[in-house]
């Protein structure tokens, strides 16, 4: 399914529910220390980013309960990094006084779509290739539904195939991919479907790593706040990022 859809929201596993039962108190008090919170919140108040913020192991473990799934059968066997603890709070996307009008209205109305690992560099922020991830996979964290994690439906293909194109035989982090990406993008926009990933305890997903993904606003009533761990362990050949 991965590969025609470029995702799997996977059903309720006993083994992420005891993953989860281990990391979510440790998760709660990293996400109340001040410090943490001064250093991690943006748009607003609205995003806990968190990037690297879950001390896991190299194998995922928390607290000696290992991170395990439905999605092992699937992916390569890589160490692991520490988990982003990515948080989202009623209200989000407010805007950042750092913030353009465009990119906060692309946050609202595109829900922030991107391909990870295509970092904007230079005063005209043009994208190059410098972080090979594997896959993306999510756990959520808490039960809230708000602010899911979206993602388009057959986007990897186009995505893979334009920096494929875009690339050729150079040096993957030389090119300046921001064009293709772009152009590749606004076809993804075009002619994909928009799924949104709404998740609960139990549950974990598993996105390509050429798949553009999100976060929906949040819509709906107040809750504790949406709190998800994000793996994206990454290749150690950049060629095998790039290959299938």
């Amino acid at each position: 399914m991965i590969e025609n859809d470029g995702f799997i929201l996977f059903q309720v596993d006993n083994q992420v529910c005891a993953w989860v039962k281990a990391a979510e108190p440790l998760a709660h008090r990293i996400a109340s220390d001040p410090v943490a919170r001064t250093a991690n919140l943006r748009h607003g108040k609205t995003w806990f980013v968190g990037v690297d913020a879950l001390p896991n192991a190299s194998d995922g473990a928390v607290g000696g309960v290992p991170l395990a799934g439905p999605w092992l059968p699937l992916v390569p066997e890589l160490p692991l990094h520490r988990a982003q603890l990515s948080i989202i709070y009623q209200g989000y996307p407010r805007q950042d006084l750092d913030e353009s009008d465009a990119n906060y209205r692309y946050r609202n109305t595109r829900s922030a779509a991107h391909v990870d690992g295509l970092l904007p560099e230079g005063p005209k922020r043009r994208r190059y290739a410098r972080e090979f991830h594997a896959y993306v996979l999510g756990v959520p964290l808490t039960d809230a539904r708000q602010a899911p994690t979206v993602v388009w439906r057959g986007s990897h293909r186009i995505m893979q195939n334009a920096l494929r194109a875009a690339i050729g035989s150079a040096h993957i982090g030389s090119v300046d991919v921001t064009d293709a990406y772009h152009a590749a993008r606004r076809r993804v926009f075009e002619t994909c479907e928009k799924v949104l990933l709404t998740a609960t305890l139990g549950q974990s997903y598993l996105i390509h790593r050429f798949a553009v993904h999100g976060t929906e606003p949040w819509q709906g009533p107040a809750a504790s706040g949406r709190m998800v761990a994000f793996f994206r362990p990454e290749f150690a050949n950049p060629a095998d990022w790039l290959g299938e």
